[in-house]
């Protein structure tokens, strides 16, 4: 076999050992919490601080995510939510696979029909504060 083939079959297996790889990086999004404690702080009835809210409720809850622990994959289709990281780091993971991740003192916004799912992959807990408007429940 001549040189053409010889690089055609490294090649070859040069892309089946980067397709193997890139496939066992990938993991599908968990459905499930795991490691998670989450405490409601206070509520606000909405239908009596503004008029034509309904039966929706401002929420403020806690959230302490123990290292290796996540919250599935879920959205905020009906359920706008603002986040703020008190300490640890997050990984945000998005289901168009943008990934990114959220250190203590910043916050992040989701709302809409995206999905996305937390984690920490930290050696140290992660707790959050969030505040969401919700349908009363």
């Amino acid at each position: 076999m001549g040189e053409p083939g010889h690089v055609a079959i490294l090649s070859a297996a040069a892309l089946v050992i980067f397709s193997a790889g890139f496939a066992a990086g990938q993991r599908s999004a968990p459905t499930d919490d795991r490691l998670v404690e989450q405490s409601l702080l206070t509520t606000i009835d909405l239908a009596k601080a503004v008029d034509g809210l309904g039966e929706r409720e401002l929420r403020l809850s806690r959230v302490d995510i123990a290292p290796q622990g996540h919250i599935g994959l879920h959205s905020h289709q009906d359920d706008p939510t603002v986040v703020y990281v008190l300490s640890g780091v997050l990984t945000n993971h998005h289901d168009d696979g943008m990934i990114e991740e959220v250190r203590a003192g910043q916050a992040f916004a989701e709302f809409g029909p995206k999905s996305h799912w937390v984690e920490n992959k930290g050696a140290a807990p992660a707790t959050f504060v969030f505040t969401s408007v919700s349908r009363r429940q």
